[in-house]
């Protein structure tokens, strides 16, 4: 993920007309991959839940640090209405993008470590979480 806030970062220097909406998509994927590490540390796997209900577990899985989830939400919400533009709004200006890619930097830094999980099942379904390769993994 850190790669994908490189390359977001490398797209706004570019100044292209759609360099900053395309910056927007991929600070958006990299702000979901933290989300999920996020709950992971936490010892929740989301499975193949919504970026919304993903959201709404990091409210409570963080109650106590308040700063984490307000900020997430607040970064995917405006990223997603960056990335999801309607031919009758206005583009993502520069300063807006770079905005959304220092908090979702900031966020990424302040992750704690996640701990190795001791099981495969998802706490939200009764469904085996899916691995890395895509395929779904019995524990």
């Amino acid at each position: 993920m850190t790669n994908l806030l490189t390359l977001a970062g490398a797209q706004i220097a570019r100044q292209s007309p759609h360099s900053n909406r395309i910056a927007a998509w991929l600070t958006r994927t990299a702000l979901e991959q933290i989300v999920d590490e996020l709950l992971r540390a936490k010892g929740i796997e989301a499975g193949k839940a919504s970026g919304r209900a993903r959201l709404a577990c990091l409210e409570v899985a963080y109650r106590d640090q308040h700063e984490v989830p307000s900020r997430s939400q607040y970064a995917w919400t405006r990223l997603s209405e960056a990335c999801h533009q309607h031919a009758y709004q206005l583009s993502p200006t520069y300063q807006e993008v770079r905005h959304l890619l220092e908090i979702v930097r900031n966020l990424q830094a302040s992750r704690p470590p996640v701990p190795v999980a001791r099981s495969r099942r998802s706490p939200i379904s009764s469904e085996p979480c899916a691995g890395g390769d895509g395929g779904v993994h019995e524990a």
